[in-house]
């Protein structure tokens, strides 16, 4: 297949289809409870890369280097996402004073019944755990917890590739 040069190709599990069914997890689990865009951009990097957490669970995606930067690439797609997924009934939002607030639907817990692959169980288990976690967590304390772990998220790799050069030249 020959790509035109206007082709935007997203990442496997980060474009807006899957960064959208995320937080659609997100949002079934806290039902009623609604969240900020903000929120949700911090809670779907948790969601993926659990392990970054103290005493969190495995991953569901890999551990890559800089993957800390990924909180700041995720907004647009997850926007596109939460779009997508209102306009089919599976969430709502709310304009409140504090800004745009977003809520699963009636329907959103039966969709995400309906699917069937391990991935959205695992993340349907992940979602669990977040919103247990963090549930009664501020938004802004939320951040602050985000911020303090970025600079160790994706961190090992590295110092792991320094050591990796350094190895070779003492040989």
């Amino acid at each position: 297949m020959i790509e035109s040069p206007d082709t935007k190709v997203s990442p496997p599990f980060n474009g807006p289809i899957e960064i959208g069914l995320r937080a659609l997890s997100l949002l079934s689990e806290a039902f009623p409870i609604p969240y900020s865009l903000q929120r949700l951009v911090v809670s779907d990097y948790l969601l993926v890369h659990s392990d970054d957490m103290p005493g969190g669970p495995p991953g569901l995606h890999p551990k890559t280097p800089h993957r800390g930067g990924e909180l700041l690439v995720r907004r647009a797609a997850l926007e596109q996402g939460l779009m997508l997924y209102q306009s089919r009934g599976l969430l709502e939002r709310h304009y409140t004073e504090t800004g745009v607030m977003f809520t699963a639907t009636e329907r959103t817990a039966s969709f995400l019944d309906a699917l069937s692959s391990d991935y959205v169980a695992e993340l349907r288990e992940r979602a669990v755990w977040l919103v247990s976690l963090f549930g009664e967590v501020t938004d802004g304390e939320l951040l602050k917890i985000a911020n303090s772990q970025v600079g160790e998220w994706g961190a090992e790799f590295t110092m792991e590739s320094v050591l990796k050069v350094e190895d070779a030249e003492w040989q």
